[in-house]
């Protein structure tokens, strides 16, 4: 999910000591223009001195006008805002006024998420937007395929498949990757038994039998005579799959297989080393790997694995060092270090398991990184490129080495990938001409094994009986496609094919509603799609007879607002680098692109990204992220186009240990106020961690950064959701939590249109693992949607005034049971709160609809 949320890096799983905080947020000077930005704020845990109701009670002004206006509506300009408004410390509280004691400042401490959770019994009564009288039919959620029906489906048909791995033995050939859908990333094996000549999609199950979770990642691959085995990346670590056979894959527990791999480590290679299966990498206490140091983890079966942190393995010259390949021969394990000092490459022998290291060294020099170690059965081989060719070194035993033979192919320009099974060595060698593959038995004589196209990302090879097999991406396909490459033994090309994908290649990311139309956005075979329904429950395909939502690569749209102007809907655009995809309609059925001026294009090779989107009294704003930077764009009628500004120095300019990123927007009279995160390197002593944060802006145009305090027991958090309703805001998220591996919601709320925020409790069942999908407000309170579980399923906090939440977690298709369940973007359709979302299992995905009657009165509460 790359997309407006999960990065690399983790924060520290220790919390820093609970500290008392009395300093009011940084203030504007107050006005008659603005009276009620001059109050200091109410703890949201405590009755604030002036009477609360319901939000429908209180004087009404819309985020989002339901019916256009002929022109902008005007409002008195607002103070300037401060530049940047930080609060640094991890476990701050906030100030508020102590009824006892006028004047003075009472002492809170912020939200403990790590160290305790709230039962549902427990709960203030808080939540009345959602009910149902006795009597009346149940809400649910009903899987909406049919439902959100599409056009001619791309040539991507919306999801791009990654091949990352491939091994073999004998005849059998494996190939790890995965789908990378609209709706998430699907993992998936292929399984051959005739050398890559014909695949069969292997399954893929929990180690109870159930789907996977979506988003994870396989990533390298290793063989042995009893079973396969397959490390990869997901949220917080590493992910551990096996198989008997290559064709029934296990996902084993994080509990066991993961428990050695941390959150800040990256696997590099995995082999089996004759007794078990060694995998290398490296680790970095800061997260961002300039501290990286080497480790080694060992496993004897491939389902659970022991860490061997690499202090034996130091470089000799200092410097940062991380492991990149691991082979064996005769009970011997090599592995290969790359030095950030002279000598770059540096290797290592063990031939105790891994209990001590004796140093050694290949013959031959090089002025950078450039030695790649692979094993057969009977030799060891090292490579090591030399000009425009490379020289081959061999080895029976990781001790002696001979000077073999050379790689010298047309065109060389060096070498991609070394990789060998039991039969023979393969080299995939980068040349003027694309990737040319060749192929040795004993490291003395290589011969040409086929090439593919020019453009090509190999990712992995191996020998596979006569036949070599390589995997990675296919740039033919804008992108889109995968590299499966079949060659025999004269290099000829073998035809091959993976199967079909599963799915509808479907995904509904955002909902608007005005003048009796809903719109939908979100993306369909590979381009972007746009539906519209008068009721929440019947829903029309618009045609794309303009070409708007169209384009190279995956469109998809994940933003849209209505406006006095007519309707916006953002998105992401296919193509290196990314662009924004920025379309406009008058009236939500005929949509042309709006993306054309210089504002969106993308400044060299960073890509431009568009997230959200939100309209106010003084226009349109779009937010998203420039490189390494937060983005903003601002319409005053959807014609013309200007890049926001910082109203700080580093407000939105952002560097690769100083990340800032936009996910979402809203808007209301306070202006606008954006919702995303930061990377700090100054938490948690040096430590780069993402932290919650918000932005404000009076007129759209120029933005204040504020940071959230991160709660206690929480090691990182980013806010992907926003929304308002007069001068309440709530902004809402998943935060990391234990050693890297647990998630929890929390969030928090504003009182006074951004000027200063509280923490609010979004529980869950004491021990679940939880996170945020979406915000929403309603003309009865908020609503919080969120997965509890893994996989997920829907949770629901509502509130009538932002300050206490009531959860709850409906039953049913579309909202438990197998697979991940969640619920994306809400909207109000006359007295019904309308819900999309998708259910994602390893069979395939679908979008999903979920309807409830919103509560004609204060009082009307109840359990669906």
């Amino acid at each position: 999910m790359t997309g407006g949320g999960w990065r690399s890096e983790t924060g520290d799983p220790d919390g820093s000591p609970e500290q008392e905080y009395e300093r009011p947020l940084s203030q504007p000077p107050s006005g008659p223009l603005d009276e009620r930005f001059s109050q200091p704020s109410s703890p949201l845990d405590e009755s604030p001195s002036r009477p609360w109701a319901p939000l429908d009670e209180r004087p009404s002004q819309p985020s989002a006008p339901l019916s256009r206006p002929s022109a902008p509506l005007s409002r008195p300009s607002l103070p300037s805002l401060p530049p940047t408004t930080e609060l640094t410390d991890p476990d701050v509280g906030y100030p508020a006024t102590d009824p006892a004691t006028p004047g003075r400042h009472k002492r809170f401490r912020s939200l403990l998420i790590g160290g305790a959770s709230v039962a549902f019994a427990v709960i203030v009564a808080g939540g009345v937007l959602v009910a149902s009288r006795q009597g009346d039919e149940p809400s649910a959620a009903e899987l909406a395929g049919n439902l959100f029906a599409a056009g001619t489906a791309g040539s991507a048909d919306g999801r791009q498949l990654e091949l990352n791995g491939v091994a073999a033995t004998g005849a059998t050939v494996v190939v790890a990757g995965g789908e990378d859908a609209d709706s998430g990333y699907r993992t998936e094996f292929f399984l051959s038994k005739d050398a890559g000549r014909t695949f069969a999609r292997a399954q893929v199950r929990t180690a109870k039998g159930e789907p996977p979770v979506a988003g994870e990642v396989p990533r390298h691959l290793a063989a042995s005579p009893g079973g396969w085995v397959a490390l990869g990346d997901r949220v917080g670590g590493t992910v551990v799959w096996t198989s008997p056979d290559g064709s029934a894959w296990t996902r084993q527990p994080d509990a066991t297989a993961s428990l050695a791999f941390g959150p800040r480590d990256r696997v590099a290679d995995v082999a089996w080393t004759g007794d078990g299966f060694t995998a290398v990498g490296q680790t970095s206490d800061k997260g961002d790997f300039t501290d990286a140091a080497p480790v080694v983890w060992l496993s004897r079966d491939g389902r659970s694995w022991e860490r061997r942190a690499g202090w034996r393995l130091h470089p000799p010259t200092g410097g940062t060092l991380a492991l990149t390949h691991v082979a064996s021969v005769k009970d011997a394990i090599v592995v290969r270090g790359e030095s950030s000092a002279k000598p770059y490459d540096i290797t290592w022998r063990s031939t105790d398991a891994g209990e001590t290291w004796q140093a050694f060294a290949v013959p031959g020099t090089s002025s950078e990184p450039e030695l790649a170690f692979a094993a057969t059965a009977t030799t060891m081989l090292a490579v090591r490129q030399d000009g425009s060719h490379a020289t081959t070194y061999t080895s029976p035993d990781g001790v002696r080495w001979t000077t073999a033979a050379k790689i010298d192919v047309p065109g060389f320009r060096r070498l991609l990938r070394l990789t060998a099974t039991p039969q023979a060595a393969v080299a995939a060698i980068e040349t003027d001409s694309g990737v040319r593959l060749v192929r040795t038995a004993d490291g003395r004589s290589w011969q040409p094994a086929g090439s593919t196209a020019g453009g090509a990302e190999v990712r992995d090879a191996a020998a596979a009986a006569d036949n070599t097999v390589a995997v990675g991406a296919d740039a033919a396909h804008g992108g889109t496609g995968a590299l499966l490459a079949v060659r025999d033994k004269a290099g000829k090309d073998v035809p091959t094919g993976i199967p079909g994908t599963a799915g509808g290649g479907k995904v509904v990311d955002a909902l608007g509603a005005a003048d009796g139309r809903v719109v939908a956005v979100g993306g369909a075979g590979g381009e972007a799609a746009v539906w519209t329904s008068a009721d929440g429950a019947t829903w029309q395909h618009v045609p794309d007879r303009g070409k708007a939502l169209a384009g190279q690569g995956r469109q998809r749209l994940t933003g849209v607002t209505p406006g006095f102007a007519g309707w916006l809907a953002v998105g992401t655009s296919g193509g290196t680098p990314g662009r924004p995809l920025v379309v406009t309609s008058a009236d939500g059925q005929s949509w042309r692109r709006s993306d054309g001026t210089a504002a969106f294009q993308p400044a060299g090779k960073n890509p431009l990204v568009a997230r959200g989107t939100a309209a106010g009294p003084d226009g349109y704003v779009i937010v998203g992220e420039d490189g390494f930077g937060a983005a903003t764009w601002w319409s005053p009628d959807l014609k013309t186009w200007e890049r926001g500004i910082p109203a700080g120095e580093d407000n939105l300019v952002g560097t690769q240990a100083t990340r800032r990123w936009m996910n979402s927007v809203t808007s209301g009279m306070f202006g606008f106020v954006a919702a995303g995160g930061v990377t700090d390197p100054n938490a948690y002593g040096g430590v780069f961690v993402r932290r919650p944060t918000v932005w404000l802006s009076p007129d759209g145009r120029k933005w204040s950064l504020v940071r959230l305090p991160i709660p206690a027991g929480v090691n990182e958090g980013w806010l992907p959701h926003i929304a308002s309703h007069d001068d309440v805001l709530v902004t809402a998220g998943t935060a990391v939590t234990g050693n890297g591996t647990g998630t929890a919601a929390f969030g928090y709320a504003s009182l006074d249109g951004g000027r200063s925020w509280q923490p609010i409790t979004l529980p869950v069942v004491a021990g679940e693992q939880s996170s945020v999908t979406a915000v929403a407000a309603t003309p009865r309170g908020f609503v919080v949607a969120g997965t509890v579980g893994r996989p997920g399923d829907v949770v629901i906090w509502t509130s009538a005034d932002g300050r206490s939440w009531k959860p709850e977690q409906p039953r049913g298709t579309g909202l438990s049971g197998p697979g991940d369940q969640r619920l994306s973007a809400f909207t109000t359709v006359e007295d019904e709160l309308v819900g999309v979302g998708s259910t994602a299992t390893g069979h395939g995905d679908e979008p999903t609809v979920w309807r409830r009657r919103l509560p004609t009165s204060p009082d009307e509460t109840g359990t669906p």
